[in-house]
């Protein structure tokens, strides 16, 4: 199981932090390649293969930039170049929540219905910022339209290397936030906003008439708890599927999430963050609510990611779930879990090689695989 060290104090963490990112800047981004070996292997010291699952002195062989093989008794045919990394090899990690690349092509502020926008369609693949995702081991990003616009579009999933999307229509974004209201512009209030979502689902026209058959998930941002148990209201009333997505203390009305039958992305969290709040994490867990992390990017250093999941696991939430909120489960609320998450055969080769325990923050990335080629390299 992966863990964290519980005697790390709140400053012992902005110490652990700083350290990591500076070792993080210090790496560079490899050189293009033509293109990575058909066929190689990666052997680690310890290798993640699912949720947790860590493989002592663990294979994991790559094909065609599809994981083949991965565990412990692999084996490997006569000749394969084999890297050996002493330290740990996971799967890249997953964070919601992200706006690289979109420039303000995720708000239009003359509009704040626009279902059929869509995210993919403004952003830029080759936006420098996807480089400092990769530098913290992200090598996936839900990016997601402004909490602003009430229906701002469907979310897309990218990898942060090679210039490509998952998918183009994660999710259905929807905003239960304040932000979305605005005394100038509809909807001027929380009645006037959900009734117009009532109107448009029951008219099922487009992208709510897909999210009102389940063919797309909702993304629900939210920031309060008033906000939680309207957005739950909503999707329960419909019978939609999907996620909420922000409010500290989302997990005090988990079982309304339960009853729903939705997933959470908690966070972005920070050093400080209230005891009250982490517990509400704990909650959703025990209330067996699929979670993942919210990321904040760029706006936030993307190392924050794995501060969470440290801050989770030294609150008392299993290395297993945190694991799983980090990869595989991610992937399955974003509804790409056939393709990243887990080095399960046929997934894409998205790997991270670290120093260390990626749990623990003085561990660092010192090389990223994006579908089996080399994106990002490191020096001990």
């Amino acid at each position: 199981m992966l863990a964290f060290t519980a005697r790390q104090s709140h400053r012992a963490l902005r110490a652990a932090l700083r350290t990591g990112a500076t070792a993080a800047l210090a790496l560079s981004v490899a050189a293009p390649l033509a293109r990575a070996s058909d066929s190689f292997a990666i052997r680690g010291s310890h290798v993640v293969v699912g949720s947790g699952q860590v493989v002592a002195d663990g294979v994991v062989w790559i094909e065609n930039g599809k994981v083949k093989a991965a565990g412990a008794d692999v084996q490997l045919p006569e000749g394969l170049p084999v890297v050996e990394h002493d330290g740990f090899v996971t799967p890249g990690l997953i964070g919601f929540g992200a706006a690289e690349g979109l420039t303000g092509e995720q708000f239009d502020s003359t509009r704040s219905l626009m279902p059929e926008a869509e995210v993919a369609l403004g952003v830029d693949l080759s936006h420098r910022d996807f480089e400092a995702l990769c530098r913290a081991g992200i090598t996936s990003v839900v990016l997601t339209p402004s909490s602003r616009a009430l229906a701002g579009g469907t979310t897309a999933v990218a990898k942060t290397a090679g210039n490509r999307l998952v998918s183009r229509d994660a999710h259905l974004a929807l905003s239960f936030e304040s932000a979305a209201l605005d005394r100038e512009r509809f909807p001027t209030s929380y009645g006037a906003a959900v009734n117009e979502l009532d109107r448009r689902v029951e008219a099922g026209e487009g992208r709510f008439a897909e999210a009102a058959a389940g063919r797309l998930p909702v993304l629900m941002m939210v920031a309060a708890r008033h906000q939680v148990l309207r957005a739950a209201g909503f999707a329960q009333r419909h019978g939609l599927r999907g996620a909420v997505m922000g409010g500290a203390l989302t997990g005090e009305v988990a079982d309304v999430l339960a009853s729903a039958k939705l997933a959470a992305i908690v966070g972005p969290l920070s050093v400080g963050q209230s005891r009250r709040s982490l517990d509400a994490v704990l909650e959703l867990h025990a209330a067996g609510v699929p979670l993942a992390f919210a990321l904040g990017t760029p706006w936030r250093h993307p190392d924050g990611l794995r501060l969470d999941a440290a801050m989770c696991v030294r609150q008392g939430l299993p290395g297993d779930a945190v694991w799983g909120m980090l990869t595989s489960g991610a992937a399955a609320i974003a509804g790409v879990d056939s393709a990243v998450g887990s080095l399960a055969p046929g997934r894409d080769a998205d790997l991270v090689l670290w120093s260390g325990n990626p749990l623990e923050l003085g561990s660092q990335v010192e090389a990223v695989y994006v579908d089996g080629v080399p994106a990002l390299g490191g020096a001990r």
